[in-house]
């Protein structure tokens, strides 16, 4: 496969682990610790969306700080160490992000049950770190599972459903097995169509991206540009 593929589908790939960032599930009485806790983690998550991940990553430090007074196991220690996770995957530093990633997921299977949204939302994040280290054979397994999660939990029509098909097409995209990875973006933009996502959210545009990308490395450059003019232009341009 040209290396440019490679190059598009990891950026695009680095993008999803950046958007990704679990719901918090924790319920329960409220104490201080715990106002606390969102305090820091929503300021964490804040800041990764407006693109300070250095104090995104003090934030959620802070967070874990708070999370693990409530035990090593506990739900809050799972969402942190995914969110610290993310920081460090979107920086490069990918050893730790692997090892936090790997708690969280732990954690939150035990917690949540193996088929909890929480869990697919985790398993997603590890396999696009695992691919992006060209670990396609660690990745596959975690990306089909949470594929499975969103659909049993979420259906076929949904969003969730619509970015995991999005980071399977990625994930094949970038080991040149272009077909399936055509196959898969098809799918998730006619999910995106169907729920009038607006042109402007991130998931339309990334998997627009992706799909040009796709029609690039297919020897269709035309229809790649035609893609990419009318995305920028802000009209539809898949039906």
């Amino acid at each position: 496969m040209p290396s440019g593929t490679c190059t598009d589908i990891y950026r695009h790939l680095v993008v999803s682990i950046a958007i990704i960032l679990t719901i918090a599930f924790t319920g329960g009485t409220v104490c201080a610790q715990d106002t606390l806790w969102h305090t820091w983690r929503n300021g964490g998550i804040l800041a990764m969306q407006e693109g300070r991940l250095g104090d995104a990553e003090r934030l959620f430090i802070a967070a874990m700080e708070q999370a693990e007074k409530f035990g090593a196991d506990d739900v809050r220690v799972s969402e942190t160490a995914n969110d610290l996770a993310v920081v460090y995957a979107t920086t490069g530093r990918s050893v730790e992000a692997e090892l936090l990633f790997q708690r969280a997921l732990v954690i939150a299977e035990h917690t949540m049950g193996a088929d909890h949204p929480g869990v697919g939302t985790i398993s997603q994040n590890l396999g696009i770190l695992y691919t992006t280290l060209q670990r396609y054979h660690d990745a596959e397994p975690l990306l089909k599972h949470a594929l499975e999660i969103n659909l049993k939990r979420f259906g076929a029509d949904h969003t969730r459903t619509a970015l995991t098909l999005k980071t399977l097409s990625s994930f094949y995209a970038a080991q040149g097995q272009l077909a399936e990875a055509e196959h898969l973006i098809h799918k998730s933009l006619a999910i995106l169509e169907a729920r009038q996502v607006k042109r402007d959210d991130p998931q339309w545009t990334a998997t627009m991206e992706i799909f040009a990308a796709i029609l690039r490395h297919t020897n269709r450059e035309r229809e790649a540009r035609e893609v990419e003019q009318r995305l920028q232009a802000g009209e539809i341009v898949y039906q």
